[in-house]
Formats: C-alpha cells, sequence, structure tokens
C-alpha cells in the first residue's frame, strides 16, 4: 500500500496513531492477544513530558510487520466502533437518568 507509513524498522508499519500512552497499551493488548507481533513507538521525549503531543497531536505510533497490517487495522476499527458505541449509550443513560 503506497500511504502506508514506515516504523522504525525493517518492514514495520503505523497501523494506528495513539493520543496517549493509555490507549497505545491498550491497542498493543488487543493486538498482542490476537497473537499480531506489536511494537509502541512513543514520540515523547523524556524531560519534555507532553510537549510532542502537543505538537504533532498524538502520543506515538501502534507499528506492526507489514503482513499484520490489514488484520491489525481490522481488529482496531472495531475497537473503536465498539468504544464509540459504548460511549454513545452512557451519554443516553444518562440522558434518562439511568446513569
Amino acid at each position: 500500500m503506497a500511504d502506508e507509513i514506515q516504523g522504525q524498522g525493517e518492514n514495520l508499519v503505523v497501523v494506528f496513531r495513539a493520543p496517549d500512552e493509555y490507549v497505545a497499551s491498550v491497542v498493543q493488548g488487543l493486538l498482542a492477544g490476537e497473537d499480531i507481533p506489536v511494537v509502541l513507538e512513543s514520540r515523547q521525549v523524556a524531560q519534555m513530558d507532553g510537549v510532542f503531543r502537543m505538537g504533532e497531536g498524538y502520543w506515538g505510533n501502534v507499528v506492526v510487520p507489514r503482513q499484520f497490517a490489514d488484520r491489525a487495522r481490522e481488529i482496531i476499527e472495531a475497537y473503536q466502533a465498539a468504544d464509540q458505541t459504548e460511549s454513545e449509550q452512557g451519554i443516553q443513560d444518562e440522558q434518562d437518568g439511568r446513569g
């Protein structure tokens, strides 16, 4: 795929840009649980907590070997869809007085 972003290693591609370390770790766990080799590439610099996240707009990259990229993206999309559905349900529950 021509528009893939290269990770910091041979044959590694970025499949997700994490907004923070927590989300990166969750995605890493989801992929590892599906036997997909995964590496987190933090864009942060010690002693400058959050500076690059503010400048670049994300904490870091989740990268996998190219041959696992399509499956990894499917898993991440399913996670994001489920998270969005849960968030919408929580808002609806609050509006209905159940939250």
